[in-house]
């Protein structure tokens, strides 16, 4: 009966859409939870105000500030938002019930797939690597010397997928702190400054290519990549909702050989029983004013509707498959 009824609104929904309806939502302010003040997911939230206002300028969204992608699913759920910006593994993780949730937590749908090409990149000092043979992060569960290692703040997705990698590697974060090395949680800015210091031997972080960061640390120190064995990537996709991603050799000046890793897919979520129209609306909007989006930066230029509509990992809301089919894709 369920799946009837959701049958019968996308199809009622998508007619609506392809003959062109005026919003029901017209005049709303859309209240879409992001991440800190700033970022990228910031620009992404005036590009979707920007598209929604292509479809009915009466409308706009407003970016709220939130610790992340985690709290906008709790968020959501609590109807403090009507859209959210997530991560795909943290919907993963969300609906299995791991930390930092206590239980199954679900009732969230895909409006849309925003980027995937933020690829884990294990920046690490050459001389480190060509002094102790190691390549890939693979290596480091042969490695028996102390071992430095400085990740993003506990409890966010790249920790998170720092760690499980580590542990399908054949190490953990316990097993360097007892071989006499360490494990710092920091943020981009503190963690870049950590490397430039030389006070660590590798940083860990899921980031756009040609990140500033990783520009100022190769400043003061010269870098490599480790890579990630297929096997891992394999797992990350499986287990967490990442992409396999190869990182080619120039991507920066001092990278002489492709880096194949895994990276984080950000999306454009709603809950389950969010209002129909309202998440029509910002589909629409997105699936035929992509244009909005890719200009908010540089690194969103390869968004298009074809990205947008291929979340595999959980389902689309009805509305946002109406809105799909109707811009052709």
């Amino acid at each position: 009966m369920f799946k009837s009824s959701r049958f019968v609104m996308a199809a009622v929904i998508a007619g609506a859409v392809s003959a062109g309806f005026t919003p029901a939502h017209a005049g709303s302010n859309i209240t879409l939870c992001g991440g800190s003040p700033g970022g990228l997911w910031s620009l992404l939230g005036a590009g979707i105000d920007a598209a929604v206002r292509e479809v009915d300028p009466d409308s706009n969204v407003t970016y709220q500030t939130s610790s992340g992608g985690f709290a906008n699913i709790v968020q959501l759920g609590q109807g403090k938002c009507d859209i959210a910006i997530v991560h795909v593994g943290e919907v993963v993780i969300a609906a299995r019930g791991e930390e930092p949730f206590k239980k199954e937590t679900g009732g969230v749908s895909a409006i849309a797939l925003l980027y995937n090409w933020a690829p884990m990149q294990w920046v690490t000092d050459k001389k480190f690597a060509e002094a102790n043979g190691i390549k890939s992060i693979s290596d480091l569960a042969n490695f028996d010397g102390a071992y430095n290692l400085v990740v993003n703040r506990r409890g966010i997705l790249p920790s998170i997928l720092a760690e499980k990698s580590l542990i399908a590697s054949g190490l953990s974060f316990e097993s360097i702190e007892e071989n006499g090395g360490s494990v710092q949680f920091q943020g981009s800015k503190t963690a870049s400054e950590i490397m430039q210091d030389g006070k660590a031997d590798t940083w860990v972080n899921a980031t756009f290519v040609g990140s500033g960061s990783i520009k100022s640390i190769a400043s003061h120190r010269d870098l490599t990549l480790l890579s990630v064995s297929d096997e891992v990537v394999s797992q990350m996709q499986h287990e967490y909702g990442s992409t396999a991603v190869t990182i080619p050799a120039g991507a920066y000046e001092w990278l002489d050989h492709d880096v194949v890793t895994f990276g984080a897919q950000a999306a454009l979520i709603a809950a389950d029983d969010a209002d129909p129209e309202l998440v029509g609306l910002v589909a629409k909007a997105i699936y035929e004013h992509a244009g909005e989006v890719q200009k908010v930066h540089k690194s969103m230029g390869a968004f298009n509707p074809e990205l947008g509509a291929s979340i595999t990992q959980f389902a689309y809301h009805p509305s946002a498959t109406a809105a799909i089919e109707a811009a052709g894709n």
